[in-house]
């Protein structure tokens, strides 16, 4: 019998109802307003996943337009139903396709607008992609790509946290930073791109270069009842968002340096009750926190 989870799609465990609350309607629709989406005519998402960014987008482009959408992963190019028949019901056209990021299957200048959600902190070669997608951007077109800062969570308080010492903050900290550096050494990306994409959009001379960042924060407070916190309780269920069915905290300290084991073991050992910590303060409803993080928009002119 085959094992399901070796059909999964790469980042499955997080394209739940979660994701459905990453961004506030409001914020989109003055970001969509700004960016005159309404004029775009053909758009190009980029590692769609399961299509949750394709979805949002759609209905703020032109009466009619063309929505391509393209993924290096068979368990989401092969076929999305739900995807096809959401943007079939708003009158624009719709193509899922296998594409890779650094190498697309497009010609040169043929979307209006190309842009991506969290797809660029897993490229081995985040500028090479950034290239690509330019290169089947059409002149005067609009680039516009979605990545975060996720170290900045470690320094976020929470009731548990509060009251931390600065070396343990510190501790949580480092932790962190050596999955960043080892994920990084194994081709794997780089999980805060997001700080330095404005350089990486100037690097390759575009235009009107603007920087926005999300107003969406999952607040969780007692009684935990309304969808979004219910939603983020499923997914905090699932395990951490850095691991994976492949790979693991200490595959990412092994490929950082052999220097950084000691700790990874002192760490393990220090805190290894940490997330029972947090399930317990949650199951007696101490635990609350304002859920904030940073997502970046970042937009430019070809």
């Amino acid at each position: 019998m085959t094992d399901p989870k070796l059909n999964k799609g790469h980042s499955e465990n997080y394209f739940g109802d979660y994701r459905d609350f990453w961004w506030n309607k409001a914020f989109l629709d003055l970001t969509a307003n700004r960016l005159e989406l309404s004029r775009i005519g053909s758009m190009l998402d980029v590692g769609c996943g399961n299509g949750h960014w394709t979805r949002l987008l759609a209905p703020y482009l032109s009466y009619n337009a063309s929505i391509t959408a393209v993924d290096s992963d068979v368990r989401w190019y092969s076929e999305n139903k739900e995807l096809e028949g959401h943007i079939y019901n708003l009158d624009r056209s719709f193509s899922l396709l296998k594409g890779d990021a650094q190498n697309l299957p497009f010609d040169d200048d043929h979307f209006e607008m190309v842009t991506c959600q969290t797809v660029l902190i897993h490229v081995p070669h985040p500028q090479k992609a950034l290239k690509e997608m330019l290169r089947v951007l059409k002149s005067g077109g609009i680039l516009l790509c979605v990545e975060p800062n996720n170290i900045v969570q470690s320094l976020t308080k929470t009731s548990l946290s509060k009251n931390d010492s600065i070396e343990e903050t510190l501790d949580h900290i480092k932790y962190r930073l050596i999955i960043e550096k080892g994920k990084k050494n194994m081709g794997r990306g780089d999980n805060s791109l997001g700080d330095l994409l404005p350089g990486m959009f100037a690097l390759e001379e575009l235009k009107n270069i603007e920087v926005r960042l999300s107003d969406k924060a999952i607040a969780m407070y007692p009684p935990y009842n309304n969808e979004e916190q219910v939603a983020t309780l499923k997914q905090w269920m699932k395990g951490s968002s850095w691991k994976s069915n492949t790979q693991k905290d200490i595959d990412f300290f092994s490929a950082a340096g052999e220097e950084y084991m000691q700790f990874y073991f002192e760490y393990q050992e220090k805190y290894s009750r940490r997330d029972e910590h947090v399930m317990g303060a949650l199951q007696r409803e101490q635990y609350h926190a304002a859920g904030g993080s940073m997502m970046y928009l970042v937009s430019g002119i070809k």
